[in-house]
């Protein structure tokens, strides 16, 4: 018991974080609005106060930067918009934002619509699909025309296998630092001492199978998207993001180089797709959970009221960004507490969205708690799935009306059912994943009063051929 005793104190958190993150997660937020705790002697702070929350993504940002863990994916994403912070971070965010602005939304529909239509005309009358492989296709179609000018279809496999192998390598890292995270403390302690609080090993460079599957997964992945890059830089410009980056100069009038826009092409290959499918898929799972749900947002059009509740209430219950995480690199006061530099802060979206403190059985699915008087009077911070402050997901307006537009037109076709004998089950990857990357559902073509009647009278009604069709 006594060396028990003693491990746990040396380790801290580090197994509790790597075990059931997500229970810990909501542990800590019962017990305080920010909780201190460290990882084999690395300071570590989970905030779930929604005005500590402001404090670091807008009062205080200055203090912080992207946290070590998501710097150790940079071997994905490069310095694109996910991983970099400073001038650059601000000057690519500058030059992407035009693509994302209302206005230009309005012209991502026709695509949208064309994915989806593509994705469901395979599916028949009955029968059983993964959803989520299903969602994260058609999501990825639905980007690449506006955002790349074309289908993408040929880097469709590297990114299913670029992906794969960062969700095993970003879990492997998260069992490492808990296994033996003494080292990374010990690092970070030092390079803290030395005035690089920040700083940190690549874990990509290690000589393990996780680290290697990444590396061979990414160097295919580039090669595909070097050749795209240099074959759009030979062609004409298009109305499309792209163009964009080839054309931009900086105040200098320098062009951006080669890896710059690989980097930012390579963030949106994954950050632009795997979160959209991520929430519609689990939206898709609340609505198979509550069939009378389902069949009431059936009866009303797209993008309907209810359907936007729901959509809003599955990203509090299932938000495919489960925590925020930052490095501190200048100390600072958080509450109660002094924030030191070097240390890591985690914000967990997971907790706070099932909070006691900001709702009513947070724990249930409620899509009518998201009146305007709700959404007015909810603390900022309490409800934050696409991230905020100036850091907010650049593409969150079109996430979440992609999402509320593409489950409308699902649900009013179908019902569904989750496949007999499996039950959803939240995996921590980059974003929020079902288990083993699969949710398996049973399907059958919504019965509309039209069908229903003919089915009746057993008579051919002038539409009846057009809704069996539909």
């Amino acid at each position: 018991m006594r060396r028990k005793t003693f491990l746990n104190r040396l380790s801290g958190g580090a197994y509790a974080l790597a075990g059931d993150t997500l229970a810990f997660y909501q542990e800590c937020e019962r017990a305080s609005g920010i909780v201190r705790t460290h990882c084999w002697g690395l300071p570590v702070f989970v905030v779930t106060d929604p005005a500590l929350i402001e404090e670091i993504f807008i009062r205080k940002k200055d203090c912080f930067v992207k946290s070590a863990g998501l710097r150790a994916s940079r071997r994905a994403f490069g310095q694109g918009l996910l991983t970099s912070d400073g001038p650059h971070w601000q000057r690519q965010r500058r030059i992407m934002q035009p693509a994302f602005r209302a206005p230009k939304l309005g012209s991502y529909w026709s695509w949208v619509d064309a994915a989806t239509e593509r994705v469901l005309a395979g599916w028949g009358s009955t029968g059983v699909c993964d959803i989520y492989k299903e969602m994260t296709d058609l999501c990825f179609e639905a980007l690449a025309m506006p955002l790349f000018g074309e289908d993408m279809a040929e880097v469709r496999p590297y990114i299913v296998e670029a992906a794969a192998a960062l969700h095993d390598f970003h879990q492997s890292f998260s069992r490492g630092v808990a296994a033996g995270g003494v080292v990374v403390s010990a690092i970070r302690a030092v390079s803290t001492f030395l005035g690089y609080p920040d700083f940190f090993v690549d874990p990509s460079r290690m000589p393990t199978k996780y680290a290697l599957r990444l590396r061979v997964a990414m160097a295919a992945l580039d090669r595909f998207v070097y050749d795209f890059i240099d074959r759009r830089a030979a062609e004409p410009p298009r109305d499309d993001l792209v163009s964009m980056l080839l054309a931009a100069r900086d105040a200098k009038g320098a062009a951006l180089g080669r890896q710059e826009i690989r980097d930012e092409i390579v963030t949106l290959f994954f950050a632009g797709h795997e979160t959209s499918a991520a929430a519609i898929s689990w939206t898709l799972y609340l609505l198979a959970k509550h069939p009378a749900v389902a069949a009431e947002m059936a009866a009303e059009p797209d993008d309907g009221p209810l359907a936007q509740q729901t959509l809003h209430e599955s990203l509090r219950l299932y938000p495919p960004a489960y925590r925020v995480s930052r490095t501190v690199i200048q100390s600072c006061q958080l509450g109660s507490m002094k924030v030191p530099a070097g240390a890591e802060v985690v914000i967990p979206q997971w907790a706070v969205h099932r909070s006691e403190r900001n709702f009513r059985e947070p724990d249930e699915f409620r899509p009518e708690r998201w009146t305007p008087e709700l959404m007015r009077t909810l603390p900022k911070f309490a409800y934050f799935p696409f991230g905020g402050g100036q850091r907010i997901c650049i593409g969150n307006n079109f996430g979440f009306h992609e999402s509320v537009r593409i489950v409308s037109v699902i649900n009013r076709r179908f019902e569904l059912r989750l496949e007999k004998g499996s039950e959803a089950a939240p995996v921590l990857g980059i974003t929020l994943l079902p288990r083993k990357g699969s949710l398996r559902m049973e399907f059958r073509r919504r019965q509309t009063a039209s069908m229903a009647l003919a089915r009746v009278l057993g008579t051919a009604l002038p539409m009846c051929g057009e809704l069996n069709a539909y």
